[in-house]
């Protein structure tokens, strides 16, 4: 894992002619890892001129310096203890390792190599300083460089010339290692190439004094190999790692830091019988996670997994532990008792508490008032191209009328988006193919049109609504009632009217595709893709057949796919009134009632509105599917993006047991001269169980395809969302503090087109 983020432009290139367009420091240099400034010095501080000089470190160690003049210490020649580490470094590494971060800087401009290790924690005035966060600063401050940014960038990142080194010392427990691992690392986009790797090591190596710790070097861009190095390295002491092998041996992952209070479930048989006071220990995965107070995982965890995002958007804790077990001594004594979890980024704690304080911390969460939906009376079915024609406001906000999912493929369609191929100037024409589904969307006014013509069924409704917000349902309670409700809707008719419209219009677009023979009803409710509740993988979407014809009666039934995976599902016979139904009932799936109980969503104006498109493999077959967010999960600050890839139609975001998806970090360069680096953090398990893929599930080039279109999105949807970016849309990618990013989804063909088939805010970090 890299624990470095790249400089942010002014720091990294010369200020392009629209400078006053780059967001500032506060939109994009202000880092939690290793960044470099803006091209700002700081202000002249003659009394600090004392401080900020490297300290004289005594013979025997810094353990005589005292916990107050280490704070006062901006930098050390030399690393000799524990302590002075923890002083000068900053909790979690990116990614959600646990461990601790700390810059260092070489000065190799005479030939004698000096040293830096820099307190990241140096206060001014209370103040932590631009030249304790940033190497450009640090260089500035400390050792008098004049030199502008893109020259320093040069000569630190760029050529193999350097003249100055910058990185960072990130520790590590790996695997049942009672003390962590000190690691060397440099930031993925350093053309540092081995020889100059292994120079570096033996500048450092003398200098990390600490006795009784194993030392590594992790390399993190693509280019960092050390084939020529290895038996250097390792007689140095110094153990050569991959990221991927770190990720696959670190014990303790914080990748979502939060604390709860709750019952502790330790790999609990039936997860129906889990509560929102409950704080489960899962062996594997859940595909279906109901609303927990926090969550605990032996199994390795995708950051684009089901269980991590929901974890995010709900603000709960969530991490893993590798060697969970119901012997696990900090596990074992508290099993089914209440319990206080913290999850940090260097640790955990977890504590006994009393029934008394997890009750307590359950009302609170369940005082808030109930939140109404919008309520429109819009009516039309309308196509995909015609939601946006010119970008607006409403292209990422229409109130609720079609629903979050349909309201996404209007926007991704739109000529200033993604637009079309037959559109000379969109980014589909110059990638040679349509990369958004066309379609229509269903109105969520349908869904209540549904409810008034089928009175039995929306008495069903209203009884479990009422029910729901009593709130003394368990979770086996809700399912019955969730069961019985959708039982009426399967058994109910759709308005003849409405379903003839709706049948035209499908024939319409079947007329375009002359091969098709299947399309995909989509979920798309008025209870997803809105602030601060994305509801992904809430509702359901199931398949028509053009050739499936009605029962007499009208009755519909869901059946599992035959791949046991119970998330997948069909419904019987195919058609497009039996799909509608099924869309509709799904907007009562028992976690989607938990989802909106717990963000207080009211039920009574929840509606679902549907999505309609081809199926995905009309033109070719599927050879690969994923997620694409436009920032670093778990980043601390590290400038790009986050991509999660998968073979086949293998589920990235509710992943079978035993499979995990591949992660790959996208980190971007300002200058436009060179590329994005493509650092692959872990690789893809297709099959459960099996071998974990050699090499990528995509070559590099459909990667930067996938990411010139998230840009593409990205920046649009920057322009027409007031706040989403405290700088200029052109550079929002670059922007590691906007309070939101976007979560796409997306297929790959075998004939290498993309689909881009989702798109939706996501709030986590």
């Amino acid at each position: 894992m890299p624990a470095v983020a790249p400089p942010p432009p002014s720091a990294r290139a010369p200020r392009p002619p629209s400078a006053s367009r780059v967001p500032g420091r506060g939109a994009l240099a202000r880092r939690a890892l290793v960044a470099l400034a803006l091209v700002v010095a700081p202000a002249s501080a003659p009394w600090l001129t004392a401080c900020a000089s490297p300290v004289a470190l005594p013979e025997e160690g810094d353990g005589d310096l005292s916990d107050e003049e280490l704070a006062r210490t901006l930098s050390l020649p030399a690393l000799r203890s524990a302590r002075a580490f923890r002083a000068f470094s900053t909790e979690g590494g990116g990614f959600g390792q646990a461990g601790h971060v700390m810059k260092y800087f070489i000065d190799a401009r005479s030939g004698g190599d000096v040293t830096y290790f820099i307190n990241s924690n140096y206060r001014v005035r209370g103040e932590i300083p631009p030249y304790a966060k940033y190497h450009y600063d640090f260089a500035q401050q400390a050792l008098g460089v004049a030199e502008d940014a893109a020259t320093f960038n040069d000569h630190t990142y760029y050529g193999d010339a350097k003249r100055y080194v910058a990185g960072t010392i990130q520790t590590y427990t790996l695997g049942g290692e009672a003390t962590p691992t000190y690691a060397i690392q440099f930031y993925p986009d350093d053309v540092i190439h081995e020889e100059g790797l292994l120079r570096a090591v033996e500048i450092l190596r003398p200098r990390l004094q600490l006795k009784g710790v194993r030392y590594a070097v992790v390399t993190t861009g693509p280019q960092g190999t050390v084939a020529r190095v290895e038996g250097r390295l390792r007689a140095l002491g110094v153990e050569p790692l991959t990221i991927d092998q770190v990720l696959g041996t670190v014990k303790y992952l914080p990748l979502n830091p939060g604390e709860a209070w709750g019952y502790l479930r330790v790999f609990p048989k039936d997860y129906g019988d889990l509560r929102p006071s409950d704080l489960p220990v899962f062996d594997e995965l859940p595909l279906d996670l109901s609303v927990v107070a926090g969550t605990i995982t032996r199994a390795y965890q995708d950051v684009t997994s089901h269980v991590n995002l929901k974890s995010k958007e709900r603000g709960t804790p969530n991490m893993v532990l590798r060697d969970a077990s119901r012997e696990h001594p900090e596990l074992a004594p508290l099993a089914d008792k209440p319990v206080h979890l913290v999850v940090g980024k260097a640790g955990y704690v977890l504590e006994a508490s009393t029934p008394e304080v997890v009750e307590a911390k359950l009302r609170e969460r369940g005082a808030r008032p109930w939140i109404p939906l919008p309520v429109t009376g819009e009516t039309d079915l309308r196509s995909y191209d015609a939601m946006c024609p010119t970008l607006s406001p409403a292209c990422v906000k229409d109130g609720g009328r079609y629903g979050g999912k349909a309201l996404g493929l209007g926007f991704l369609a739109s000529p200033a988006v993604l637009g079309r191929a037959s559109q000379p100037t969109s980014l589909s024409a110059r990638m040679g193919y349509d990369l958004a589904p066309f379609g229509f969307g269903v109105p969520v006014q349908r869904y209540r049109d549904f409810l008034e013509y089928t009175p039995a069924v929306k008495a069903k409704v209203e009884a479990l609504i009422a029910a729901e917000k009593r709130g003394d349902l368990s979770s086996n309670e809700r399912a019955q009632r969730v069961a019985d409700t959708q039982r009426a809707f399967y058994a109910a008719r759709v308005p003849p009217e409405q379903l003839a419209e709706l049948t035209a219009e499908v024939g319409r677009l079947a007329a375009r595709f002359p091969a098709m023979d299947e399309l995909k009803f989509r979920s798309s409710a008025n209870a997803e893709d809105i602030p601060g509740f994305d509801g992904a993988g809430l509702h359901d979407s199931f398949s028509v057949k053009l050739a499936a014809r009605d029962a007499a009666d009208f009755s519909c039934a869901i059946e599992a796919d035959s791949s046991g995976v119970v998330t997948k599902l069909k419904v019987s016979p195919r058609t497009p009134q039996c799909a509608v139904k099924a869309v509709y009932a799904s907007l009562w799936n028992k976690r989607a009632v938990e989802e909106r109980t717990f963000a207080r969503l009211d039920h009574a104006t929840s509606a679902m509105g549907l999505a309609i498109v081809p199926a995905y493999d009309t033109d070719a077959d599927v050879v690969a599917n994923g997620v694409l967010i436009t920032r670093v999960i778990n980043g601390s600050g590290i400038v790009g993006y986050t991509l999660a890839l998968q073979q086949g139609n293998e589920l990235v975001t509710n992943p079978t047991p035993g499979t995990s998806a591949q992660h790959t970090l996208v980190t971007f360069s300002a200058d436009p001269s060179r590329p994005d680096r493509y650092t692959q953090l872990r690789a893809a398990t297709p099959t459960p169980y099996g071998p974990p893929l050699v090499g990528s599930v995509l070559p590099e080039a459909k990667m930067a395809e996938l990411v010139a279109a998230g840009r593409a999105v990205e920046t649009a949807h920057c322009a027409v969302t007031p706040g989403y970016s405290a700088g200029a849309c052109a550079m929002v990618h670059y922007d590691t503090q906007k309070p939101a990013a976007l979560d796409l989804e997306f297929k790959v063909l075998a004939n290498g087109h993309l689909v881009i088939k989702q798109v939706r805010e996501f709030h986590g970090q």
